[in-house]
């Protein structure tokens, strides 16, 4: 079959160009390029058809993208002062970044929009304006300089945010309908509104048929003219074969063809999906004629490339699969399939949810298939078409149920545990925390928030981990960084059902927002917040009422650069790191300071005293037996004693220099305490395997709460050597009067406490066992303690070593919590050691269990 030459007409008498016409998507992707550069709305019909003119005729194999915007950015050439008010463009902030680009030099502008703005690759951007990558470069670099100077931008990751966001914007376009034909040529500089015969068809509809023509009489060959890949007989050593492509096409069909199946999806519900039509978008181009030649030589990198195309289609258990002998992945390599896998995620959840949601009243309320919803259809025996096809699919959606909101049962999750497992995924350093964090996003909905505050506790602390510690600049990222802006808005000035009942802060809330403020760049916001609602009964916050959306990120950024720490409270402090080899140490250095801090206890004389000083200090005290003066350098506490009983019970701790052969103080050891700062010295000590009661005594927390002053943490601890028969009788005491229903006295100490409970699983008494625990906790049943027994070795006396407890108030909350610690000696002089929490409630030490215990 001829090609037909330009101006020639068809059977029908209608006009005929060849090859040369766009798809409606890529029509519509130019118009938006060239509305970026500045041409008004109006005038994008004439310019695509001088563009589609411009291009001539095209083979089927050519990289009909490629020439179709460099053509683009040919006619862009001629007019390189054009500029349009960005009226489509619905954000300020948006637009402003609109004009800033269209200030540009053309070729800065046009450079920026293809690579920075519109987010493609700089081979395909530099082949467009004929540069070589390292021109390319240059106009970009020298791009981002002029705009972040326009945007008065400092950061660089802001300034291509603003331009991500920009994107985004562009993508939502409306342009006005086209009506220009293909045979109408008219100027983009003059752009009247075209007239349009109502007999006429549009062209775009007659040449679509024309390539569906053509298509078929090609085939399966890659090729019209004289360049075509080597065959394996004619290959060099990594050469890209004819083969080797032909089987690689053929693999994605395959795999695309498998993927739908196992969704249960029909073709045209299956490419309805973005990620399936990126995916054969991504193929075509990758198959193509430019492409293959351009990879002709590097096999390797051709099928590097064709691997992720075939993650790009497969299905979430298909794309697992697909890694589990594949071997060791670049760090780069993960971070683009966990984009590809949540970006998939996203959409087949919301596919998901929306025929769970159609087909709600035939969910069942309760059921134990909801773990494996396969099975769930038992339960669902008049299930529709569209109910049982996900349903049986539905190990291959990466999803779960949420099952968090039981009136809304169609809600899901997304299931990123099979990912965790992989050997490619465990040694990447932050895979998991990106995968715990995309699980059960979204956080919220309309209806309020689907993560409890003490869960999104946790998230916060990664996503912001991720945002500080994280090196590298992925997508995402970026992702992340919008997700942490979206949920600090939501826990602040979110729906007021969910923060506030009859106008006064949760109870819960506070509690949340004052745990948030570990974190530098949440403290900036939440403590002058928290401050304010104190003191109006938590009602009112001005500083909340004035705060704006891109704070949260402000903070964020000024934290990451160490401006942030000196704003708050106690953070105007310098900490110098050191390490001190104890070997031959004799505390010289704080001998003066010691000798004067002696006669007066007055803590002013510790302003500006370095923590490892002031650590050193406490333990000269001990050195020279003298409580007193260690009682003077103890931070006021909820706990602390009073000096004459400080005073009677004083014993001297381990001596420092005898039990640890080194003591170190980091700057980033520090951590904000609510408006207090801590730090925790790192001791290395000159026994293996040391035990509690000797090490923790050793590393004593240090806070500052005002003028730099550094004291210690006070911490009330108590230990026991053996199993410790005059204990075991008063907690059989103790033991007995709860299952006689009396009470314990209010300052039952926590031994005995712990006697107690331990005389109740001995006897299996449940009632006494939930007695014990703190008020509020639901009792557990008989099951739940028998396990608690046999698993963590908590039943009998006869071979417990040790037990050790420590209690503290240094946390956000100042509510007073400890840990109790009981090791057992095993079999072969093993020593297990079992950790317990405990709470000081109105009616004394009890017990706070975990749902995993």
């Amino acid at each position: 079959m001829r090609k037909r030459a330009d101006g020639e007409m068809d059977e029908n008498n209608n006009p005929v160009s060849g090859t040369n016409e766009p798809t409606t998507q890529l029509a519509e992707e130019l118009r938006r390029f060239a509305y970026q550069n500045g041409m008004s709305a109006e005038r994008t019909d004439a310019f695509i058809q001088n563009v589609w003119e411009s291009v001539g005729n095209l083979d089927a194999a050519d990289d009909t993208e490629l020439y179709f915007y460099r053509a683009a950015a040919e006619q862009l050439a001629q007019f390189p002062d054009l500029q349009n008010d960005g009226s489509l463009i619905g954000f300020q902030e948006d637009r402003e970044s609109h004009f800033a680009l269209q200030s540009l030099p053309f070729n800065q502008r046009i450079a920026t929009v293809l690579y920075l703005v519109n987010g493609r690759n700089l081979s395909f951007a530099a082949q467009v304006l004929q540069l070589n990558e390292p021109e390319m470069l240059s106009y970009i670099d020298s791009a981002k300089s002029e705009l972040a100077m326009k945007l008065a931008v400092a950061d660089q990751q802001e300034l291509l945010q603003r331009l991500e966001f920009l994107e985004k914007s562009i993508k939502r376009l409306k342009l006005p309908d086209r009506e220009v034909l293909m045979e109408d040529h008219i100027s983009p500089a003059e752009a009247p509104q075209p007239q349009v015969p109502a007999a006429k068809k549009p062209a775009i509809w007659i040449v679509a048929a024309a390539i569906a023509m053509l298509a078929g009489v090609v085939g399966a060959s890659f090729f019209f003219d004289s360049f075509r890949l080597p065959s394996a007989s004619e290959a060099t050593a990594g050469q890209l074969t004819q083969e080797m492509a032909e089987e690689m096409e053929q693999q994605y069909e395959e795999t695309r063809e498998n993927a739908k199946q196992r969704l249960g999806l029909e073709e045209e519900e299956f490419v309805e999906f973005a990620y399936v039509a990126g995916a054969d978008e991504e193929k075509d181009r990758l198959f193509s004629r430019s492409e293959l030649k351009q990879h002709e030589d590097d096999a390797e990198l051709f099928a590097q490339q064709v691997e992720e195309l075939l993650w790009r289609v497969e299905t979430p258990k298909g794309m697992t699969e697909s890694l589990v002998n594949s071997g060791h992945m670049q760090t780069d390599e993960i971070d683009r399939f966990m984009q590809l896998y949540l970006e998939k995620t996203n959409e087949l959840q919301d596919f998901a949810e929306g025929i769970l949601k159609n087909n709600e009243d035939q969910l069942p309320a309760a059921s134990e298939h909801y773990g494996e919803p396969q099975l769930l259809i038992e339960d669902i025996p008049d299930a529709s078409a569209e109910l049982q096809q996900l349903l049986t699919g539905w190990s291959e959606y990466g999803l779960r149920f949420r099952l968090t909101e039981p009136d809304r049962m169609y809600l899901l999750i997304k299931d990123t545990e099979s990912l965790q497992w992989l050997p490619q995924f465990q040694t990447h350093p932050f895979a998991h925390m990106y995968l715990e964090i995309f699980a059960v996003y979204p956080y919220f909905d309309e209806q309020g928030w689907l993560v409890e505050p003490f869960q999104l506790s946790n998230e916060f602390y990664k996503m912001l981990y991720l945002l500080v510690e994280e090196p590298t600049d992925s997508k995402l990222k970026a992702e992340i960084e919008v997700i942490y802006e979206q949920t600090v808005w939501q826990i602040l000035k979110g729906a007021e059902q969910d923060i506030y009942t009859d106008g006064v802060v949760k109870p819960e809330i506070r509690e949340f927002w004052k745990t948030l403020t570990y974190h530098d760049a949440l403290a900036a916001i939440l403590l002058p917040v928290i401050d304010e609602m104190e003191d109006s009964g938590w009602q009112h916050s001005a500083f909340l009422d004035n705060l704006e959306y891109g704070d949260s990120l402000r903070m964020l950024e000024l934290a990451k650069q160490g401006e942030l720490s000196e704003t708050l409270p106690n953070g105007d402090f310098q900490v110098e790191s050191e390490m001190v080899d104890l070997a031959d140490f004799d505390y010289s250095r704080v001998k003066e300071l010691y000798a004067r801090f002696k006669q007066s206890h007055d803590t002013n004389l510790l302003a500006g005293v370095q923590p490892l000083d002031v650590y050193f200090l406490y333990f000269y005290a001990n050195h020279e037996k003298d409580p007193e003066t260690m009682y003077h350098l103890l931070a006021d506490s909820e706990l602390k004693p009073s000096l004459e009983e400080y005073m009677v019970d004083w014993e001297p701790i381990p001596e420092l220099t005898e039990t640890a052969l080194w003591v170190e103080i980091r700057e980033e050891m520090t951590q904000r305490i609510y408006e207090k700062v801590m730090i925790h010295p790192s001791v290395m000590y000159e026994e293996q395997d040391i035990g509690f009661h000797q090490s923790n005594p050793l590393q004593p927390a240090l806070v500052t709460e005002r003028d730099q002053i550094w004291m210690i943490q006070y911490e009330l601890q108590e230990f026991s050597q053996g199993s410790n028969p005059e204990l075991q009788k008063r907690g059989l005491e103790a033991y007995e009067l709860l299952a006689n229903n009396k009470k314990l006295p209010d300052d039952t100490r926590p031994f005995i406490i712990a006697y107690a409970l331990l005389h109740a699983i001995d006897n299996e008494n449940i009632a006494v066992a939930n007695k014990l625990l703190q008020p509020g906790v639901e009792g557990r049943e008989a099951e739940f303690w028998r396990n608690f027994a046999s698993s963590h070795m908590v039943a009998g006396f006869e071979n417990m070593t040790s037990m050790s407890f420590a209690a503290t108030d240094l946390n956000v909350l100042d509510q007073v919590d400890a840990n109790l610690q009981i090791s057992y000696e095993m079999e072969e002089s093993e020593v297990w050691h079992e950790q317990l929490m405990m709470v000081l409630t109105p009616e004394g030490w009890r017990f706070e269990l975990f749902p995993n215990y």
